[in-house]
């Protein structure tokens, strides 16, 4: 791999990690694109979802501080049996428990069943992407709710946003732009469902991370590229944070139909590449 296959690789993972088109969606089409297998570069994808993590750790910061705190004083209370999620921020950090219990499950599920090779078809890649696009026309239609942790109900909008995120383990669903959707058709207000989403992002990022470290101590012969992984990971975590704070301005705007539209390009040129068409 060449540093500016690497700067590439890292761009389109940092903006298509949060931005709503599909990261996994674009990395089939770029991979058969290329004529290259994900397996062969499954080392550098554990790095550069530690490129995006590092995105979403640097924009929400103060919101990931609480949190943690929140976690370890909700231990410290239960162990005293006091048992309490009646504040904004413990029931915050419930929603994401919650929601991320699907997301885990599904993950579980097609790595025990073997459905990946099947999922990762760029024909069902870019007819995911099709849905995407769907969903993100459907976005600016959706009326603005006014709920946040303090007041949504708790269990119903945290499954309701897991399960969408659970869809998204199929290449082509974009992960952040269905948890949006489905935080939005919870009620939940636009700031607090963006916000929502990409903190959700964080367990599934890891628990993608490590499944891939197993599969990458099962494997041999891979180098590391000192000057193409830099590259790579600067390119995905800068354009991962340009990416978080686009949609946090795009979100306050009925603009999502652009995504809609890009996705839908995307989708056609990727049914291209798989008939042989292009690439």
């Amino acid at each position: 791999m060449t540093w500016i296959q690497g700067l590439i690789y890292g761009a389109v993972q940092g903006l298509t990690e949060f931005l709503p088109v599909s990261s996994s969606g674009h990395l089939v089409i770029f991979y058969t694109f290329f004529g290259e297998s994900e397996e062969s570069n499954l080392a550098f994808s554990v790095f550069l979802h530690l490129a995006t993590l590092t995105s979403v750790i640097v924009v929400f910061h103060k919101d990931i501080r609480s949190l943690l705190r929140e976690f370890f004083t909700a231990l410290i209370d239960i162990c005293k049996g006091k048992i309490s999620f009646a504040t904004e921020e413990r029931r915050f950090l419930l929603m994401v428990i919650i929601g991320s219990v699907p997301a885990g499950l599904a993950g579980v599920l097609v790595k025990i069943s073997g459905l990946s090779a099947v999922l990762e078809n760029i024909f069902v890649t870019a007819s995911m992407l099709l849905v995407t696009a769907a969903l993100m026309f459907a976005i600016d239609k959706i009326k603005p709710g006014e709920q946040t942790a303090i007041d949504t109900p708790l269990l119903r909008t945290s499954l309701i946003v897991g399960l969408v995120q659970a869809i998204a383990i199929l290449p082509g669903i974009s992960r952040s732009g269905s948890t949006i959707f489905g935080g939005l058709m919870g009620g939940l207000k636009r700031d607090f469902a963006v916000k929502y989403a990409f903190i959700l992002s964080i367990p599934v990022i890891l628990g993608a991370g490590m499944v891939e470290l197993i599969g990458l101590r099962k494997s041999s012969g891979y180098e590391i590229e000192l000057l193409s992984w830099t590259m790579g990971f600067l390119a995905a975590a800068i354009c991962g944070i340009l990416a978080i704070r686009l949609i946090k301005l795009l979100i306050k705007s009925n603009r999502f139909y652009f995504f809609g539209i890009y996705c839908l390009l995307v989708a056609i040129f990727g049914f291209l590449v798989g008939l042989g068409i292009v690439g």
